[in-house]
């Protein structure tokens, strides 16, 4: 081969060589992932890597926004479904994360003491039969609390709570108002019925882990015909009690007049015996005394009549108008008073 021939074979395979040396570079070779995740992004257009970045954004920003659950006071968060099934351990109060909760559906449930209403207010009232048969409405109240430790537990082994109170306090004051009459449950009975509930019905729930703190009948609402007859037997009662008290009333003036009238009469009587003897007493030293000034006195008596006589005729303020003295003649007539 000649030199000429030579030369030109070297330029081409030089000129062939220099194509590989212009080849683009891609990324540095820092994994074989992002090597691989890199080319196949650059195979998309700017608009599609566009979008596939914007996705990823909302997808990470779905499970940061998404995972974040807000428990109020009083109240338990619980997760009800997620990619693993129900959790029975609770979410307490206060900002909680967790990317999971992002997929799960949780329940906000309060256990703190809380009340249900059975209310006619509200269209929620309850109406029982009492014995004679006699369907009444009554308003009440459950107050409730759950232990903050198995609010997940009796959620989802026993469902909505709410649905356990509604039964039983629905229930329960049925069947006690089924052992009395409407009468009794609407009168002197309420407060019995009352207590007789609250101690079945804690009972009740006691077995669902729910703890009762009292119950409440507001207000019982009777037929218009058993209100009357209440009414009517209160109205002939209280007719009694009030006859009995002006009977009482009657019996005890009469004694307390008895009583004084004996008194006057014991003090007329002890007053008259000390006048008497006060009197007598005054007679027996006037006549011993007429006795001591004559001794030769022989009608103590005569003497003392004239001595009464006499004072009588003096005395300024005696009734005495006229005065006859006689000696079986001719009467004298004599004016004590006269001017």
């Amino acid at each position: 081969m000649s030199p000429e021939e030579e030369g030109e074979k070297i330029e081409i395979v030089e000129e062939d060589r220099k194509p590989s040396r212009r080849r683009e570079r891609g990324p540095p070779r820092r994994g074989l992932l992002r090597r691989f995740f890199w080319d196949d992004v650059r195979r998309f257009p700017r608009v599609g890597r566009i979008f596939l970045l914007g996705l990823l954004i909302l997808v990470i920003g779905f499970f940061i926004v998404g995972g974040f659950v807000v428990v109020p006071a009083g109240h338990k968060g619980v997760v009800v479904t997620s990619p693993f099934g129900p959790d029975t351990n609770e979410i307490s109060e206060g900002w909680n994360w967790n990317p999971v909760y992002a997929l799960s559906d949780i329940e906000i449930i309060r256990y703190n003491t809380q009340t249900r209403d059975m209310m006619s207010s509200t269209g929620s009232s309850l109406t029982v039969r009492s014995s004679d048969n006699l369907d009444i409405k009554v308003d009440c109240s459950l107050i409730f609390r759950m232990p903050s430790d198995k609010v997940a537990e009796i959620r989802i082994e026993r469902g909505n709570y709410m649905d356990l109170v509604d039964r039983y306090i629905r229930n329960t004051p049925r069947n006690v108002a089924s052992n009395y009459t409407g009468e009794y449950i609407g009168g002197e009975g309420r407060i019995a019925v009352d207590k007789e509930v609250l101690i079945q019905i804690t009972s009740d729930l006691a077995a669902y882990d729910i703890t009762v703190e009292d119950f409440l009948i507001r207000s019982v609402d009777l037929p218009e015909t058993v209100d009357q007859a209440i009414e009517e037997k209160q109205a002939a009662e209280q007719k009694v009690v009030t006859a009995e008290y002006n009977r009482q009333a009657i019996v005890i003036n009469a004694q307390a007049e008895a009583s004084r009238l004996a008194i006057e009469a014991e003090g007329y009587k002890n007053a008259t015996i000390i006048r008497a003897n006060g009197t007598g007493e005054a007679i027996r030293i006037v006549m011993d005394q007429l006795i001591t000034n004559d001794p030769n006195l022989t009608n103590i008596t005569e003497a003392y009549l004239t001595m009464l006589y006499i004072q009588a005729l003096t005395n300024p303020d005696s009734n005495i108008e006229y005065i006859i003295i006689t000696d079986g003649g001719n009467p004298i007539i004599i004016q004590p008073k006269g001017g």
